[in-house]
């Protein structure tokens, strides 16, 4: 085992043993032509001397792989849904076509992204402050989202996401009731699809 003081190794003396697991599927022959239509001579050089495999980057990261989600101990794909999907919340323009895909088939795993309606109240063109809830509204009159995906795009993710970091948020207003009673049922129940 290397010392941990030992300086890391060049790219130039590098050698390839064994390719990385992500590596071993990449089709070398491919690669080459590319660089030879596309790319430098030097490429093409480094790509002949290491048999046609890309330079290995071990040496930057003080041997560990470069991999960004190492340390995230991901072992199955739920892991991905716990780490990434479920912790967060993103504001959505009210009408955005595109904030179905956070309720919908698309997302990779099935996983549903904390979708919250951020209306767009203070942009030029919101003439009347009324207009961007039922212009959101859309996305379930045209069959895109459900009802239910609805609530949570417009009440439920943000009293989540308020209400879970300080439970009396919402007191005093005019949805503490409603707040309230969702947090006390805690994480949605969604209908499959």
């Amino acid at each position: 085992m290397a010392s941990a003081t030992a300086r890391p190794t060049s790219p130039s003396t590098t050698s390839v043993t064994s390719p990385r697991p992500a590596t071993t599927k990449l089709n070398r022959p491919l690669l080459r032509e590319l660089v030879d239509k596309y790319g430098y001579a030097d490429i093409a050089a480094e790509l002949d001397r290491r048999d046609g495999w890309p330079l290995e980057e071990d040496f930057l990261t003080g041997g560990m792989p470069p991999d960004d989600y190492i340390r995230c101990n991901i072992t199955q794909k739920q892991d991905w849904i716990d780490l990434y999907a479920t912790p967060y919340y993103f504001g959505c323009e009210a009408d955005d076509r595109m904030n179905a895909v956070a309720f919908g088939k698309a997302m990779p795993l099935g996983a549903r992204i904390n979708a919250i309606y951020s209306s767009d109240i203070g942009h030029f063109d919101v003439v009347d402050m009324r207009d961007p809830l039922p212009e959101a509204f859309e996305l379930v009159e045209d069959g895109h989202i459900t009802e239910s995906d609805f609530h949570d795009f417009v009440f439920g993710n943000a009293v989540r996401l308020w209400g879970t970091q300080n439970p009396r948020f919402f007191e005093g207003t005019a949805v503490a009731k409603e707040a309230a009673a969702l947090l006390k049922r805690g994480a949605p129940t969604r209908a499959p699809r």
